[in-house]
Order: C-alpha cells, then structure tokens, then sequence
C-alpha cells in the first residue's frame, strides 16, 4: 500500500512539475492577467507582490531573464504598468507575445 500511494505522489509531483515548467521557457516567465491586479504564474494566481517574490527567487538561481506577459489583449493598461515596473525592479527584460513573436511590452 505505501508502494502505492508513494508511487501516485511521485506522477502527481511530475505531472505538476511538466504542467509548472510551461510557463517557463529558454530563461522567459509566462505569465498571464487574470484578475484586478493579478497575474497567473504557474497555476497559481499571484499578486504583484508574490509575483514580484516567485521571479525574484528564479533571478536568484540565475535563471530568469525576462518575463512575458502571454495575454496583452486582454491585460488592463494597470496588468502592464505592474509588470513593466516588476521587470524594470528586477533589471530585466518584459515583453507580450505568444512565445513565438515576442514584442517589449509597453505601458
């Protein structure tokens, strides 16, 4: 029984661990604006400030370099303005696109 329940943990992790790596792509955060004043990052909705932390630790281990906002048509003008300033703190690059076509983001 324990092999069992030890084994279901094990795909759930790597499930969330392929579903979390999605919105992380060659050193780019994806994030996408759902609420007021909050992004979609990893499954998880986050304010400005858990966003600002989650992207702050991936900078840290060194593997953050820009982050892109993947709904700019249906972002607010306040989703922007939030995530240019978060980019503009880090001392990195913010873009909106796709993935594929990748456009600096502006205010």
């Amino acid at each position: 029984m324990k092999r069992i329940l030890l084994a279901l943990f094990a795909t759930f992790g790597l499930a969330f661990a392929a579903y979390a790596a999605k919105d992380f792509k060659d050193g780019n955060a994806y994030v996408k604006a759902v609420d007021t004043e909050q992004f979609l990052f990893q499954g998880n909705p986050l304010g400005k400030n858990m966003l600002l932390g989650s992207l702050q630790e991936l900078k840290d281990d060194g593997k953050l370099t820009g982050v892109v906002l993947r709904n700019p048509d249906k972002a607010s003008a306040q989703h922007k303005h939030l995530l240019k300033v978060i980019a503009d703190y880090l001392q990195i690059q913010a873009y909106s696109g796709d993935g594929k076509n990748l456009q600096p983001l502006t205010e």
